[in-house]
C-alpha cells in the first residue's frame, strides 16, 4: 500500500522545451510531489498575503479610530477643565452671595441666623459654628451640620467613585443646583426681612425732633411752679426758639392733633411695634389726626401753650404703654 502511494507521488510530468529555431527540443521532468508543494506554498501565500491585507486594513481603521478617540479624549479633558474652571468659579460666586448676604444683614441690624423684630401690633424688637454630625434619613447616612445654610450631605459624595473629575464636577454641579435653589429662597426671604427691618428702624422714635438745650430730663425734678415740690417728669424739655420746626422722631401715624390741659398745642403719633411719641407746648401743628408722617417731617412748631414757663418742647415716648427715657432711645 505504501508502495503504490509512494509510486504515485514519483509520477513525474514532462515538459517540452521547443524552441523557435531548430535547436533541439528539451524535455523537462517535474514530479507529482514537487507541483504539489509549489501548489500547497502557493496558497499557504496566498492566505498569508490575504490575511496580512485584512490585518493592515483593520490596523489602519483602528489606527483612525484611536486617533478620532484620542481627539474626543483630549477635547474631553479640556471640556473636564473648563467645566472645573466654571464650577470652581460659581462656587466661588455663591461664596460671593453669601458674604454679601452677611454684610446686608449687618447693615440693616438682622442676625447672622434669624431676626426677631416684632410686628408692628407687638412690642420688643447668626451662624453658628458648624459642627459636623452623621444623620440617618430614609436608611441613607447624611453628613449633617448644625448650621441651617449648610444641607446635610450624602456619604456616598465622597466615596472613591465620585472621586473622577466628571462625576466629581457632577456632584459639585448638582450642590450647586441645591444651593441656587436654597439662595433663592434665602434671598427672597431676606428681602421681606430687610424691608420689615428698613420699616421697623424708620418706625422706631429715635430721630431727635429739634436740637436745643435740654432743660429738664426724664425723672424727679423740682416743680416749676414750686421748686420746694418735687415731681416726676415723664420726658425731655428740648428749649429752643419760638417757631423752631418741630419733626417726627419716627415714622407713624397721627394718632391726636389738637389742644391738651397742661399740655397745650399737642402732637400725639403712633409708630407701632409698641411705641408712641409725644409733643407738646407747640406754638402751632402741621399735621392732623390719621395722617401717615416720615421721620424728620415738620410736623408742629416750638411754642409756649399749656402749662410752660417759657418756648420748649416736651418730648415723650411710651413703650407698650408705659414711659421711657427718650434719650435710650435717641440716636
Amino acid at each position: 500500500m505504501k508502495n503504490k502511494s509512494w509510486k504515485k507521488l514519483n509520477r513525474k510530468f514532462t515538459l517540452l522545451v521547443v524552441p523557435h529555431s531548430d535547436s533541439t527540443i528539451r524535455s523537462l521532468k517535474i514530479p507529482l510531489w514537487l507541483i504539489n508543494g509549489l501548489a500547497f506554498i502557493g496558497l499557504m501565500t496566498l492566505a498569508i498575503v490575504i490575511y496580512l491585507a485584512f490585518s493592515y486594513s483593520d490596523w489602519q481603521i483602528t489606527k483612525k479610530e484611536n486617533q478620532e478617540l484620542k481627539a474626543v479624549t483630549e477635547n474631553q479633558a479640556k471640556e473636564i477643565k473648563e467645566l472645573q474652571k466654571i464650577t470652581q468659579e460659581t462656587l466661588l460666586r455663591l461664596e460671593g452671595i453669601t458674604e454679601t448676604e452677611n454684610k446686608i444683614k449687618e447693615l440693616v441690624g438682622l442676625e447672622d441666623d434669624k431676626q426677631n423684630i416684632p410686628s408692628r401690633g407687638q412690642g420688643g424688637v447668626g451662624l453658628s459654628a458648624a459642627s459636623v454630625r452623621v444623620m440617618t434619613l430614609n436608611n441613607e447616612e447624611f453628613l449633617a451640620y448644625d448650621s441651617a445654610e449648610i444641607s446635610p450631605m450624602p456619604l456616598s459624595y465622597f466615596s472613591l467613585e465620585n472621586l473622577s473629575p466628571l462625576n466629581k464636577i457632577r456632584n459639585d454641579l448638582a450642590l450647586i443646583n441645591e444651593t441656587i435653589a436654597e439662595k433663592k429662597e434665602t434671598l427672597a426671604q431676606l428681602e421681606v426681612d430687610v424691608k420689615a427691618r428698613l420699616e421697623y428702624l424708620e418706625a422706631i422714635p429715635s430721630g431727635w425732633p429739634l436740637r436745643g438745650r435740654i432743660t429738664s430730663e426724664f425723672g424727679w425734678r423740682p416743680n416749676p411752679f414750686n421748686k420746694a415740690r418735687w415731681e416726676y417728669h415723664e420726658g425731655l424739655d428740648i428749649a429752643a426758639s419760638y417757631g423752631t420746626p418741630v419733626k417726627a422722631a419716627g415714622a407713624g401715624k397721627v394718632v391726636f392733633a389738637g389742644w391738651k390741659p397742661a399740655y397745650g398745642r399737642t402732637v400725639v403719633i403712633n409708630h407701632g411695634y409698641g411705641y408712641t411719641s409725644q409733643y407738646a407746648h407747640n406754638s402751632s401743628i402741621a399735621v392732623r389726626v390719621g395722617e401717615v408722617v416720615k421721620r424728620g417731617q415738620v410736623i408742629a412748631r416750638v411754642g409756649n401753650t399749656g402749662r410752660s414757663t417759657g418756648p420748649h418742647l416736651d418730648f415723650r415716648i411710651t413703650y407698650n404703654g408705659r414711659f421711657v427715657d427718650p434719650r435710650k432711645i435717641l440716636k
